[in-house]
């Protein structure tokens, strides 16, 4: 087998190998490219219809809620937030939106979402949400802030009127998630002032009843420049602590939002953080902490401070904290997209960015009112140095005075929020609405059709490569070339109803008897100038001048296995000789199932076995045929031990005898791997002949032949590729040149040489 593959790679690989191939496998691939194709055809057509629509919109992020005591967009990161909304688009939530809105429009009976299935039933709502995901798709147009919303329907009103619809629904859903940010904020606020104007109430009246009660007007102007100093470092703490009941407010509102989008908040609300997040966030702490301490320390020394060196640190400072930001912005993406939230809407990036942040501000507002107590508690020192009275009323004014400036930042941050609320600016806008679709976008008929030819064809040539590389039989005569053996012959392929019609033709010439006992196998006596009896004309020359230092005389037809042309061949192959002039006589050698009587039409007793065993004469055992320089000798009786009788010494004397009475000695014999008949005769005669069948004999089979021929010193003269397709790629050209060229005067075959 190795030497078989290594004889095989010999030959190297052309194009016309693989138009071969290509044309072995035609029918295949017609037959694959019809079913293929017809199915295509079939499905293009007979499909319903699908119409796309699409919707435009535009995110501004800068929409959302913006306020001044914190800041989310200084953690944001767009394309996150582009993302968040697109998976806010395709959620469970807004499909449900959709169809409660549907169910209440006009045209909802002409909607087939709302209209029975086969059976007569109609959709759930769950089905009704899964049918509207399934259908929708949403995509972010590259480098801008646009997404497009596409739904697939059975009618182009359908399609445009459902993307709309969606279309809209986020946006309202969008807007409300806004308000609802803002009215919390304002509701705070409110609150806070309402306690802050009670409180200012109070310091100012206090004020004014001690200084009625101790008759004491004002305080000096160095005290007076101490207190001012405490009460702005006070304004400063107590805008913190709002600032700080801010953020916890609004973290217990962001808590409670993702409780509204998932059940399991309790269990992962926890999870929302890592160490180094926790770090981030205590470093920044202590960052702003610290800035808060120089700031305050540089009011204090206002005088002797150089201004351009103060606003450099400061910058600094502010640098600073804006990498920390940026670092707690990279790890929030991460938090948010990470194993630990699995669906993007129902827990939503946006709010666990959010809850980061809030963290990351309570901690900083925490670390400044620390750092801003201290400061105070030193301001409240130096005051215990002043009279009793005069420190009363101190205080007194210190209080008022942080009150006021309390009360006028709050204020000022309402109105602020009221405005913003009052022209709350959407963060969703549709730029384009869906119109009707002219054409449906599925089936896509001249791709689809494309498609069935390019898949057609494909899978027929992918099929025959895929035959021809596990086919192990020998097609072609270069492929026995490689296996050693000298080609004598390629015979084409005998196009039996062509032969019998030239045998019906013949009848009548040669008698009613005769003429049905002619095998229509004898090309060569039919049809003498056909090509297949120019092949074995060929095979005749070729054998003739196959040893020229010695005459062939005796020889034997055999192949690998049966059915393989060997006895056709052995009949055909004694006609071309005996057409020639020369005597020749043909021998049945295959004594177990013989042939050669029903070929040429005679009776097979009284032949060579018959004579082996001495029960008959040489003259009776020869028999004629239809030509006069070709004898037969059919096999006779069945001999129970056909081996014994083929290897024995009359076998050899006979073969002598006919020797002086005939020019050639033809066998016709078993198969060489079956039986052990051919091998014996192939020792008693000059040559022998090994039959291949094209298409049927595989490799190892031919292999084993030339090995058992080559054990017992057989003279192997050659082999001939038998049922060559003439038709095809091989062999076209030269069958119908001689074709032609045999052809009577004026008449011109029709068929196109390659």
């Amino acid at each position: 087998m190795n030497n078989q593959l290594e004889e095989q790679q010999t030959h190297t690989v052309t194009l016309t190998d693989y138009l071969r191939i290509l044309y072995r496998g035609r029918w295949l691939i017609l037959f694959s490219f019809i079913i293929v194709f017809t199915a295509t055809v079939y499905y293009t057509f007979t499909t319903d219809p699908v119409y796309e629509s699409t919707t435009s919109i535009i995110i501004d992020k800068s929409g959302a809620m913006e306020n001044a005591l914190f800041d989310f967009n200084t953690f944001g990161n767009q394309n996150s937030h582009i993302a968040n909304q697109i998976e806010i688009i395709k959620s469970r939530t807004l499909a449900e939106r959709v169809i409660k809105r549907m169910e209440l429009s006009e045209v909802r009976d002409s909607l087939s979402i709302f209209q029975p299935n086969t059976e007569g039933e109609y959709r759930s709502l769950r089905d009704m949400v899964g049918l509207i995901r399934d259908r929708m798709e949403v995509v972010n147009k590259k480098d801008t802030d646009i997404i497009e919303i596409l739904f697939q329907a059975p009618s182009p009103f359908e399609a445009a009127y459902i993307a709309n619809t969606i279309a809209n629904e986020y946006q309202n859903s969008s807007a409300e998630f806004n308000r609802g940010e803002i009215k919390d904020l304002r509701d705070f606020l409110d609150t806070q002032l309402a306690r802050k104007a009670d409180e200012l109430r109070t310091s100012e009246e206090l004020l004014r009843d001690y200084q009625e009660q101790e008759r004491v007007a004002s305080l000096d102007e160095e005290t007076t420049e101490l207190v001012t100093r405490l009460s702005q470092v006070e304004a400063n703490l107590e805008q913190t602590r709002v600032m700080l009941e801010a953020n916890l407010e609004m973290r217990a509102s962001l808590e409670k939002q993702l409780e509204e989008r998932r059940e399991t908040l309790a269990t992962e609300i926890s999870e929302i953080s890592t160490p180094y997040i926790t770090t981030l966030q205590t470093e920044l702490a202590t960052l702003v902490a610290e800035k808060t301490k120089y700031t305050t320390a540089v009011e204090v020394e206002a005088q002797g401070v150089n201004k351009q060196f103060f606003q450099a640190n400061i910058k600094q400072y502010d640098e600073r904290i804006k990498a920390l930001k940026d670092k707690l912005v990279e790890e929030a993406k991460k938090i948010s997209t990470s194993s630990m939230v699995k669906d993007p809407f129902q827990l939503s990036q946006d709010l666990v960015n959010k809850l980061i942040t809030i963290d990351a501000e309570i901690k900083s507002n925490t670390a400044k009112i620390n750092t801003l107590q201290d400061v105070v508690n030193e301001y409240n020192n130096e005051l215990e140095g002043l009279p009793v009275k005069v420190l009363e009323l101190a205080r007194l004014e210190r209080r008022r005075m942080v009150d006021e400036q309390t009360y006028i930042m709050m204020t000022k941050k309402l109105e602020e929020t009221k405005i913003q609320e009052a022209g709350q600016r959407k963060d969703v806008r549709i730029v384009d609405e869906a119109i009707e679709p002219l054409i449906p976008t599925k089936p896509k008929k001249k791709l689809n059709l494309a498609l069935g030819v390019v898949l057609g064809l494909g899978l027929g040539i992918g099929i025959t490569f895929l035959r021809e590389y596990f086919d192990n039989t020998i097609k072609t005569h270069e492929e026995l070339e490689n296996l050693g053996y000298n080609i004598l012959a390629n015979i084409p392929k005998i196009e039996m109803s062509k032969v019998e019609q030239k045998l019906e033709n013949r009848l009548s010439k040669l008698g009613p008897i005769e003429g049905k006992r002619i095998e229509a196998r004898l090309i060569t006596h039919l049809d003498p100038k056909s090509p297949v009896s120019e092949a074995y004309r060929t095979l005749r020359t070729n054998l003739q001048f196959s040893r020229i230092d010695k005459s062939i005389r005796s020889l034997l037809v055999t192949s690998s296995g049966p059915k393989e042309g060997k006895s056709t061949t052995s009949a055909n192959l004694a006609i071309a000789i005996a057409q020639s002039g020369k005597k020749v006589v043909l021998i049945d050698g295959d004594l177990r199932r013989p042939v050669v009587h029903s070929i040429f039409g005679i009776e097979k007793d009284d032949g060579l076995t018959n004579y082996l065993m001495n029960d008959i004469s040489y003259e009776k055992m020869i028999k004629k045929s239809i030509m006069d320089n070709l004898s037969i000798i059919p096999s006779g009786i069945l001999p129970p031990n056909p081996s014994e009788l083929l290897s024995s010494t009359r076998m050899e004397e006979l073969i002598e005898k006919l020797k002086t009475n005939f020019d050639t000695i033809l066998f016709d014999t078993p198969p060489i791997i079956a039986v052990t008949d051919a091998a014996i005769l192939s020792t008693k005669v000059d040559g022998a002949i090994l039959v291949v069948s094209a298409g049927q004999t595989n490799y190892d089979a031919v292999v084993r032949a030339k090995s058992l021929l080559s054990n017992v010193n057989a003279n192997i003269l050659g082999a001939l590729l038998n049922g060559v397709e003439v038709g095809g790629m091989y062999g076209t050209y030269y069958y119908y040149y001689y074709h032609n060229y045999y052809s009577k005067p004026g008449k011109k075959s029709r068929k196109r040489a390659y």
